[in-house]
């Protein structure tokens, strides 16, 4: 009888032993299949710039900044220029973003190519306003304006601009000047 009850219990060994080695190897392949395994790539990424020449297909949104004015007319009994900041996305969509009335005619600038994109100078007789759309890298074009007199210290010039305005931009963008 003991006899008996060492062969049942080696039978039950193997066979506990081949059932979880059988579902081990069914849970791996289980496992691998969900996954999926490693897929290959054809591309690889591009350089970030945008411009599509990389060996990849790595998208950055671009967007355009430029400066709306309208509405200036000097036989008015009070001139005044509407300023606003045009900003297009990727897809070609503009949204403007009113800035306020400025009592003299706007002229579009360059800006430094750094971080200010674009400047916008209203000015009649050395008085009137600047403008300065400003883009750090983040997720918005932050607007600034100064106040100009012709009796402005030049050393101050830099401290007396003050933030109008904020756009948000898609985080990354590659913020350029509309032409």
């Amino acid at each position: 009888m003991a006899t008996r009850v060492v062969i049942e219990r080696a039978r039950r060994s193997r066979y506990t032993t081949i059932m979880r080695s059988t579902v081990l190897v069914a849970t791996i392949g289980l496992g691998l299949l969900a996954c999926g395994g490693k897929k290959p790539t054809s591309t690889t990424p591009g350089d970030g710039d945008g411009s599509g020449s990389g060996s990849g297909s790595v998208i950055t949104a671009q967007m355009l900044i430029g400066w709306g004015a309208q509405g200036y007319n000097p036989e008015s009994q009070s001139p005044k220029t509407s300023v606003f900041l045009a900003v297009t996305d990727h897809h070609g969509a503009t949204q403007s973003y009113p800035l306020g009335e400025i009592p003299a005619p706007c002229q579009p600038t360059a800006g430094n190519g750094s971080d200010i994109i674009t400047v916008l100078s209203c000015l009649q007789g050395g008085a009137g306003a600047e403008f300065r759309a400003v883009y750090r890298g983040g997720a918005e074009i932050i607007v600034l304006r100064r106040w100009v007199s012709p009796t402005d210290d030049p050393g101050d010039i830099e401290l007396s601009f003050q933030e109008v305005s904020r756009v948000t931009v898609p985080t990354g963008s590659k913020v350029k000047p509309a032409v």
